[in-house]
């Protein structure tokens, strides 16, 4: 497996052309590859980034949050927006000038329509795009990689029906790929003015390319989600 960073121009607020930016900047992408883009750079070609001068905290967490939970002695919340915790809804003024940057507003629709470009770009079969976003992870410091969208990629292996080293049956066990596959990129991404918002993951084990939308093969309800005793008491 093998991950090449690849460096662009700067993308300013509040918007910029990222398509534009790709077809620049990108020269070899192979059939089954996985490009990993940064959603900073997703929602600047969205066009969601707000002045500072003009942003309002409290409206934002009432508009883009999903769940909010309080947290007594902090300055803001951790809130849930497209199936990942992170705060203040998102929003960022890292890399963003003078402007908070959100999160994209449809990430999924995004990834499609990157994907649909590089594979007409290329002349590709099996591609995989994944928007990523940074998080923190409870009882750890530094933020790590995961994904709020994607297209054209199987996001989760699933390993019922095999057997372990010593014939035991697996009824349930399965491994994040997509999550997998970003929390490598996110190191050559970096978190400051490394300007690398796109990484090719290519010789991947085991992935599998879809179309479509397969959100809900990643993404589980708030009632199917072991972890809901957490943050219930606010849904």
């Amino acid at each position: 497996m093998q991950y090449i960073p690849i460096k662009t121009r700067r993308l300013n607020p509040p918007r910029d052309n990222l398509i534009e930016v790709l077809d620049q900047t990108l020269s070899d992408v192979r059939e089954k590859d996985v490009l990993v883009i940064t959603s900073k750079v997703v929602a600047i070609d969205e066009g969601r980034a707000v002045p500072e001068s003009e942003f309002d905290m409290e409206q934002h967490l009432k508009d883009e949050s999903d769940v909010i939970i309080p947290r007594e002695n902090w300055p803001s919340p951790i809130t849930i927006v497209h199936n990942v915790m992170v705060g203040r809804a998102g929003a960022d003024k890292s890399n963003s000038g003078d402007y908070y940057t959100l999160l994209p507003k449809d990430p999924f629709a995004s990834a499609e329509r990157i994907h649909k470009f590089l594979k007409d770009k290329f002349n590709l079969n099996e591609l995989g795009v994944i928007i990523s976003d940074s998080r923190s992870q409870p009882l750890r410091y530094g933020a790590t990689g995961c994904a709020i969208g994607f297209w054209g990629i199987v996001p989760v292996e699933k390993h019922a029906g095999k057997e372990d080293l010593f014939g035991r049956a697996i009824y349930m066990e399965s491994t994040n790929v997509i999550d997998g596959i970003v929390a490598g990129a996110n190191l050559l991404m970096g978190e400051v003015a490394e300007s690398t918002p796109v990484v090719i993951a290519r010789d991947i084990p085991s992935v599998q390319f879809k179309e479509g939308n397969l959100r809900d093969e990643l993404f589980c309800t708030f009632d199917a989600d072991v972890f809901r005793v957490l943050y219930e008491r606010y849904l």
